[in-house]
């Protein structure tokens, strides 16, 4: 049983290193994956009503170090709302202010 432990953990240490050479190799395209996802899912939240308008933008800093921002465009119910879900517990004793 013990050499078939080591031949597991043979094969797991293997396939760990060439994920991690994968990794790096495809790690500057992040940027532009990590657009697609944001956007993907502010399109969700745009058509569901929770925001109006949308932009981002990432930029590489470093490696696996990057800046994302995000202009969103919300009234003020929209605001509260997604702060209400964002924060619920620290919003919580403001509560009788913040009307859905």
């Amino acid at each position: 049983m013990t050499q078939e432990e080591t031949i597991s953990e043979s094969i797991v240490e293997a396939a760990a290193r060439v994920l991690l050479r994968v990794a790096f190799v495809f790690e500057p395209l992040a940027p532009t994956a990590i657009n697609v996802l944001m956007n993907q899912q502010l399109h969700r939240f745009k058509e569901s009503g929770a925001i109006g308008n949308y932009k981002t933008h990432t930029k590489r800093l470093g490696k696996f170090h990057y800046r994302i921002e995000m202009n969103l465009e919300v009234t003020g119910m929209q605001t509260i709302h997604l702060l209400s879900n964002m924060f619920p517990n620290q919003l919580s004793r403001f509560r009788r202010w913040f009307h859905d």
